[in-house]
């Protein structure tokens, strides 16, 4: 299993731990602007999103924004417990699983985190749980070692693996509301590059010819966007 103590942002630039907590903020920040300002009838619109179970409804931003809580809080439940353990994971391995076992927890999930909860609520539970994930991840050391929902993980590798997650479900956001993408050019480059190594991890490497632009490739890697590639989609 490869051990990655940085990003690459290209051949000759590194992105060090803090940079990647960077990178989360910033992303994490327009999400939290775009959960904030939406009207009632925003927080209802369904995502694009398809469950595995084609029966079952589209989440709407309001799950979605059930779905960010968890995902973004899995990084504080690892920086809470931390242990002496070998990781198990990296932040591109993390995106290896049986779609068929987790797809079903993880949709259950965002509706369980939303009972009880009017949308109305979620810009301050988001807030919370965004802004604290940030300042656990600036105190803890690069090092730390802790549960990362499939095995244990170091921080600093599962901070660029939600940097991933805030990327593709901020699609899901802006897509549902129509409108345009609010990743970050450095948000988007550390997706790309995770998504180019998953590729190479669990297929042929190398994406397709047609997919040089970075946030092309993310949207048919991760099933955003139709491509005839049968490699793809490698993330649902």
């Amino acid at each position: 299993m490869a051990t990655y103590v940085t990003a690459r942002r290209d051949a000759g630039a590194v992105i060090s731990y803090e940079e990647s907590i960077g990178i989360l903020d910033a992303e994490l920040q327009g999400l939290e602007a775009v959960f904030s300002g939406l009207t009632e009838n925003e927080w209802k619109a369904a995502t694009k999103l398809v469950p595995l179970d084609p029966d079952q409804p589209h989440w709407t931003v309001f799950e979605l924004a059930g779905h960010f809580d968890i995902s973004i809080g899995l990084a504080r439940m690892l920086m809470a417990k931390p242990e002496t353990g070998q990781p198990g994971r990296d932040r591109v391995s993390f995106f290896i699983f049986p779609r068929s076992e987790v797809a079903p927890v993880v949709y259950d999930y965002a509706y369980k985190m939303v009972t009880g909860k009017r949308p109305s609520d979620m810009p301050d539970v988001l807030h919370e749980t965004f802004s604290k994930t940030i300042q656990e991840a600036r105190r803890s050391s690069p090092d730390t070692i802790g549960p990362g929902y499939y095995a244990l993980m170091r921080i600093d590798e599962f901070i660029p693996s939600r940097v991933v997650e805030a990327v593709v479900h901020g699609m899901d956001l802006t897509d549902a509301l129509g409108r345009d993408s609010i990743a970050t050019s450095a948000g988007i480059a550390v997706t790309a590059q995770i998504l180019d190594e998953l590729l190479a991890r669990r297929t042929v490497a190398g994406r397709p010819a047609d997919l040089t632009d970075d946030l092309g490739w993310i949207r048919a890697a991760s099933g955003r966007g139709p491509h005839p590639d049968p490699r793809l989609p490698i993330i649902g």
